[in-house]
């Protein structure tokens, strides 16, 4: 492929995404000399897809345009735990680069079948530290992550049974954001991975949260209507406000 039709085809997946999607990659891009896009690949991974590997060389950054990826942190005893998902547009490898840090610090796994746009380590150093709009946007963004990263640790471990499960939904719910009915698409291992309780712990609390009128279920799918979306919230604000007023 010629470098004229890999840049074609960078342009062309950018104006076939979501409109939120689009306009995001076309402003971390928008400064990016001709030479980035030239050695830039679009790379597809399949759902289930480990494509980053903690204390692995970090030789490649991931822009991920399309799709959903999660973090994972493999405990004593093999133990998953889920702590993070990701949505487009998000950058993997930066941070490495940012810190100075020769190996990733994480585990990424595609929760969703994925589109990114992949460059070497050594591309993005380059362009990122000459490109002072793509640099404030990473900065900005590995701010919020941090944020948020520390944020949700603290409550995952004091949130205990079903109310650290309605947690997760409740953020789930949020990063898709629907206009009404959300149909949970998160199985009950990856609930299990990403609460770090046990299945058998998870099918107790998704019962009781049924019974409690949290959320509804359609077959073995769970289904959250934005009624019972604000009873969660309501439910754990204080909870939550609470145990803020301990640290």
């Amino acid at each position: 492929m010629s470098l004229e039709e890999n840049i074609s085809r960078i342009m062309e997946l950018q104006n076939n995404l979501p409109r939120e999607q689009s306009e995001a990659l076309n402003k971390l891009l928008s400064n990016a000399p001709r030479w980035v896009l030239e050695s830039t690949q679009i790379v597809k991974k399949e759902k289930n897809t480990i494509f980053v590997e903690e204390n692995t060389p970090a030789d490649t950054v991931y822009i991920l345009v399309d799709g959903t990826v999660r973090a994972i942190d493999y405990r004593i005893r093999g133990v998953v735990y889920d702590y993070m998902w990701f949505h487009a547009i998000k950058v993997f490898g930066s941070m490495e680069i940012f810190f100075e840090i020769p190996l990733y610090m994480t585990t990424l796994k595609t929760v969703t079948d994925c589109t990114m746009l992949v460059m070497s380590r050594a591309s993005f150093d380059r362009w990122i530290w000459d490109d002072k709009n793509a640099l404030r946007m990473e900065i900005a963004r590995i701010g919020d992550y941090l944020l948020e990263e520390s944020r949700n640790e603290r409550v995952i471990l004091f949130l205990q049974g079903a109310d650290r499960i309605i947690y997760l939904l409740t953020k789930s719910y949020e990063a898709k954001n629907p206009k009404d009915e959300y149909i949970v698409n998160i199985s009950r291992q990856e609930l299990a991975e990403r609460s770090g309780f046990s299945i058998k712990t998870v099918n107790r609390s998704v019962q009781k949260l049924q019974q409690d009128g949290f959320i509804g279920r359609r077959g073995r799918r769970i289904v959250i209507s934005r009624a019972q979306y604000d009873s969660m919230i309501n439910y754990l604000e204080p909870i939550i406000a609470h145990e803020w007023e301990k640290i």
